[in-house]
């Protein structure tokens, strides 16, 4: 399945990029994350509860960022697994300035999902997919305008 799309966010690009990789935020915004251990300086281990069409779990896995250009870019690993299946997912991260002062972030990649919950049809979990990434970059835009805000 493929992921991509961008969002606007109201801070400078330096700001933005501490923001979407700090762990703190990452939990406050994430849906459905319960629990976000630090490993290493780029790799956390996860327990998330994600329900999809009546397939509800928890689900643990690992986040790792790789191949980080600080302030710039990253790529972002993830796998998890549950009683329903698993996720492995495999996606770039690229931060942009923007004319107004604000930043793009714009991500791609791509995601496998097996077992049980593939069963719900790909058209599904795409949905689901992007309700999710939607959810959590509008919760951490509305952080950066706080600190926009606050600036």
């Amino acid at each position: 399945m493929r992921l991509e799309g961008s969002k606007a966010f109201p801070t400078a690009q330096q700001a933005t990029y501490d923001l979407i990789t700090n762990p703190d935020a990452i939990s406050r915004a994430m849906p459905g994350l319960k629990e976000l251990q630090a490993v290493s300086e780029s790799s956390y281990e996860a327990r998330m509860e994600v329900g999809v069409a009546g397939i509800k779990g928890v689900y643990d896995g690992s986040l790792e960022m790789a191949d980080i250009v600080p302030g710039q870019s990253y790529r972002l690993l993830v796998k998890g697994e549950g009683p329903m299946g698993f996720m492995d997912a495999d996606v770039s991260i690229s931060l942009a300035a923007m004319e107004d002062g604000g930043t793009n972030v714009s991500y791609a990649g791509e995601a496998k999902v097996g077992g049980t919950v593939a069963g719900v049809g790909q058209r599904m979990l795409s949905g689901v997919a992007k309700l999710i990434i939607n959810q959590f970059f509008n919760a951490l835009v509305k952080e950066a305008k706080t600190i926009a805000k606050d600036a």
